[in-house]
């Protein structure tokens, strides 16, 4: 080669500069090595610069180059033509693999003669001979002492056939790609080295290895020979492995020479530049490479576990495919897999190999990867991969060029720096200080609530015993009658939630930390200062207590309070101005129908209120653009999800004011109680109204403010829209709870933005406001420690019945059991129990007066002193026991012990039990019930499409051929 050198030496340090000279340390006897360089080009203009200047650089240099183009397009023949000392250029077809690349090179050119005359050295030419080939890929650069190093250890170790360099990322990068490389039997490549992990030289250990890349490969003459070289089936990515495998197989040692060094850019595999060689997709072609290398090298007595693994495996990589929106990604796993096992090639490349099997496999099985260590590894890559794509998915994206303002400067607070680092943090975090708090005052508030039995109120029935019971619930209803739509999704949430008691109790008991933490992620997206933010959320958190949603057991408020701010951050997501529309903008419309779904079935006046809002919103504010279109495309989702209920609720509108869990709230209007419509506080709620008063005059001064921003109207719209839905709401006799609790929310969106706009203002005004919430916000918190839950909600057993007609409810006996009720001069009122008694959902999926019509007939005749008959009715109609719970009406109690197959029954004092002769008639009960499991299941399908398309898009990742980075595509 040529000794003149071009201008570019700065690319590398005066350290990485060879000697003169390869000695080996251990005083054996200089063996002369003579090295054949392949270079191999595709497209690699942009790269092959730099790879001239590190061959100039480099000492010793080869003794001799080729170099071999690949049908590239742009200049990549003319800079391999112009690198020093090469050979005549090599042209191939574009579809040429690298492997066979690299073959053609050598048999257009030859190896390198081996000089007769004097050695390197001054010798007389008589040392012995080793010839080398060194492959070289057009986007990698050795540093000057990588020839150097990969000789001195071939010098010192001469029983390895294969050595291969230490890769960097290029240009000059000191992180790490590789250092050897090897694969699990599931085939997967692993380098043992972490993403973005520096090199300090915590892996320059000289060892043996299964294969070590093509970026640097240094291959004895003999070893290429006698393996035939790459596979040709291996264009690309796996070859290297492949080599390595059949290598090791051969009895000839893999070894990585850390001192060596070679920077690589990794081109193809990171989607700079178009593969060579194939058609396919990339990560088709990886995978399907995979499992070629696996099948057409490990021992047969594993290749029946190894395709049922790879089958698992393509199962559980289709479905995090289609999971994540990518069913291409599907496509290719299955395509990879049914292809290689059906082309049949890798059986044919068993046949070759052979004779290559001098090596046992249990004597090179240490030089594989574990399989815990592949699935430690996938675990990590996957959990990484969601919360990296979750953080893209949702991360706001500014319109322009961010600007540093004094406003946007509130946002950081200043510490000094000789604090201590918690305390730090603690500062510039308010509201972790702010929620940890609401997480034990809630722990302590709750204090009465805690122990056996379960949560239950006057508006609230108990949760059903199992997971299987609440399904049933919610598939099954007397005929013509829907369940309702809520206990579906309750189900869904109890299955992680440790059951339908465990979501209960974290539903109710945790409603103020989980109110305020969902409110911070609204108010997060356009309040900037910290501390007012942390204020917002946490004042949003109490409200669900002093709206009484928690001390009554309404269920249905609790579960809207969390989701309203969620649902305010989708809206705001899609419907905000930007000058390019995000991908995430779909995503959150998908999210805000989901939000619609759980209000139209928790609390469907709530939920139709917003969804009215949105439409029109949608159609006035934004038009039919895309952000339009968006808002409405999750109102209509919102509705289909909750199919049939929404059904319902069109033949049946007095059902808007039901509320999840039990009975309406008591309504609130002009003629019940002026202060409580005006404050937003429901009658019955834990705090007086007036405890309200600060907070809605601090709401109208911030609104008088020259200098008011659009998101306090806002608020102040969420309060007035919750004003009027409670007036309609009130004179249809419906439940007005959810949307008094609108009306709080919307102040609190307002003094919040307008505290944000305030800021740390000297005005002395302005600090009093400001003053006035602190302090309404500390005392409201301290009457929430101080009370607690005091309230109708209480802990108790399931049932109100004797121990022994609770256990008669359960087989083998199966009763039933009347429960009768009458209270003075009150009408009379029953419920049938059976199965556990009534539970969750049992008043919105209740038979149809026609269906009971036979028991209130019976009880009719009973109220009027009875026939005489009635004893032989109530068998008739499968009823086992008749009970009466304090106070017992004693002319009903006469009735009931004078009438024939009655037989009184023990109960507790002032109760009163009769047991039913039923040993002439069996009897059949009059309420049936449907399964509408098919509903049920079809609705569960399009809940997981509708969590499917909220969630970011997978990345197809390529397995690197070097090193851990990876190709994704989108």
């Amino acid at each position: 080669m040529e000794q003149e050198a071009p201008a570019g030496w700065e690319f590398f340090d005066a350290v990485d500069y060879p000697t003169d000279h390869i000695d080996d340390p251990m005083g054996r006897a200089r063996v002369r090595h003579v090295v054949t360089a392949v270079v191999v080009g595709h497209e690699g203009a942009a790269w092959l610069p730099r790879l001239s200047e590190a061959l100039w650089a480099l000492n010793p240099r080869p003794d001799r180059l080729i170099a071999v183009d690949t049908g590239s397009t742009d200049e990549t023949a003319e800079l391999l033509a112009a690198m020093p000392g090469v050979e005549p250029v090599v042209s191939v077809s574009a579809r040429t693999g690298f492997g066979t690349a690299v073959a053609r090179g050598i048999e257009a050119v030859g190896f390198a003669p081996i000089p007769s005359a004097v050695g390197p050295y001054g010798d007389d030419g008589h040392m012995p001979v080793v010839e080398w080939l060194w492959l070289l890929h057009d986007d990698c650069a050795p540093a000057p002492k990588a020839l150097e190093k990969l000789l001195l250890q071939a010098t010192m170790a001469p029983e390895v056939g294969v050595w291969g360099p230490k890769l960097r990322l290029w240009p000059r990068d000191r992180e790490l790609l590789e250092v050897g490389v090897t694969t699990s039997l599931g085939g997967r490549r692993d380098t043992g080295i972490e993403n973005g992990e520096l090199d300090q030289g915590q892996h320059d250990q000289l060892r043996n290895v299964l294969a070590v890349s093509s970026a640097g490969m240094l291959v004895r003459r003999d070893v290429w020979e006698a393996l035939h070289g790459f596979d040709p089936r291996l264009p690309m990515f796996r070859d290297d492995i492949d080599f390595g495998w059949r290598a090791s197989r051969a009895g000839y040692q893999v070894g990585v020479a850390p001192d060596a060094v070679v920077y690589h850019a990794q081109a193809a595999a990171t989607g700079d530049r178009a593969l060579a060689g194939t058609r396919r997709h990339a990560y088709q072609l990886d995978r399907s490479h995979a499992y070629y290398t696996v099948l057409a090298n490990a021992p047969g007595k594993l290749l029946p576990l190894l395709i049922l693994r790879f089958l698992f495996g393509t199962i559980l990589r289709s479905i995090w495919f289609l999971l994540g929106k990518t069913p291409s990604g599907a496509v290719d796993e299955w395509t990879a897999l049914l292809g290689t096992l059906l082309a049949g090639g890798w059986t044919q490349a068993r046949r070759d190999r052979r004779s290559l099997d001098r090596v046992p496999y249990d004597d090179i099985k240490g030089l594989f990867s574990r399989s815990v260590h592949a699935l430690r590894q996938n675990l990590e890559e996957t959990t990484s991969t969601i919360s990296e794509r979750i953080r893209e998915a949702w991360a706001d994206e500014p319109e322009e060029q961010v600007v540093t303002t004094a406003r946007r400067a509130k946002s950081t607070a200043r510490v000094a720096v000789d604090q201590p680092r918690w305390r730090r943090q603690l500062i510039r975090r308010p509201f972790l200080i702010a929620w940890v708090f609401l997480a034990i005052g809630a722990f302590v508030a709750g204090r009465s609530l805690i122990g056996s039995g379960v949560l239950r109120s006057n508006l609230l029935l108990p949760a059903h015993e199992t997971l299987g019971a609440l399904w049933n619930a919610a598939a099954s209803a007397p005929p013509g009658v829907t369940p309702p739509a809520w206990l579906g999704q309750f189900w869904a949430f109890s299955t992680v939630m440790f059951g339908p008691s465990g979501a209960t109790n974290l539903l109710l008991l945790g409603a103020v930390p989980l109110a305020g933490l969902s409110a911070w992620v609204l108010l997060r997206a356009f309040v900037m200062d910290r501390v007012a933010r942390a204020w917002g959320a946490s004042a949003y958190g109490l409200a669900v207590f002093t709206n009484g949603a928690i001390t009554q057991g309404r269920l249905g408020t609790v579960v809207a309070a969390i989701v309203l701010p969620l649902l305010g951050a989708a809206v705001h997501t899609v419907a905000r101005r930007r000058r390019v529309v995000i991908q995430g903008s779909w995503r959150a419309a998908w999210f805000a129908g989901i939000c619609q779904a759980v209000l139209f079935a928790f609390t469907p006046a709530l939920g139709l209120l917003v969804s009215v809002t949105l439409v029109i919103g949608a159609v006035l504010g934004l038009g039919w653009r895309r952000q339009g279109r968006q808002l409405v495309f999750s109102v209509v989702l919102g509705l289909l999800l909750v199919l049939p209920w929404t059904i319902q609720l069109v033949l049946h509108p007095s059902r808007l004011g039901q509320e999840a869990g039990g009975l309406p709230t008591a309504a609130v209007g002009p003629g019940d109680s002026l202060p409580h419509l005006l404050t937003g506080t429901p009658i019955g709620a834990p705090t007086p109204w007036w405890f309200v008063v600060p907070l809605i005059l601090v709401a109208l001064v911030s609104l008088l403010r020259e200098s008011r921003q659009r998101y306090e109207l806002l608020g102040w719209f969420a309060a007035l829209l919750g004003l009027l839905g409670t007036l309609v709401a009130s004179r249809l006799g419906g439940g007005s709870g959810p949307l008094m609790f609108l009306m709080t929310a919307g102040w609190i969106i307002a003094v919040t933005v307008a505290w944000d706009s305030v800021g740390r203002s000297t005005d002395v005004i302005a600090r009093g406001v400001l003053g006035i919430v602190l302090v309404t916000s500390i005392v409201t918190a301290g009457f929430w420690l101080v009370r607690g839950a005091d309230g109708p909600l209480w802990r108790g057993p399931a049932q109100d019945l004797p121990a022994y007609l609770i256990s008669a409810q359960g087989p083998p006996e199966n009763a039933s059991v009347l429960v009768v009720r009458k209270d003075g001069n009150n009408p009379m009122r029953y419920s049938l129990v059976k199965d556990g008694g009534p539970r969750m959902g049992s008043l919105e999926a209740a038979p149809k007066p026609e269906q009971t019509k036979p028991v209130t007939d019976v009880l009719s005749t009973l109220g009027g002193g009875g026939t005489g008959e009635e004893g032989r009715q109530l068998a008739a109609l499968a009823i086992d026991y008749v009970y009466l719970p304090a106070p017992v009406d004693p002319t009903l109690q006469a009735t009931l012990d004078s009438l024939p197959g009655l037989t009184r029954a023990s109960a507790d004092d002032g109760d009163a039990a009769w047991l039913v002769d039923r040993s002439e008639d069996p009897g059949s009960t009059p309420l049936t019930y449907d399964t509408h499991s098919i509903w049920r299941v079809l609705g569960l399908i399009a809940w997981i499409i509708a969590l499917i398309f909220c969630l970011p898009t997978v990345r197809r990742t390529v397995a690197m051929p070097h090193g851990t980075h990876a190709r994704r595509d989108r």
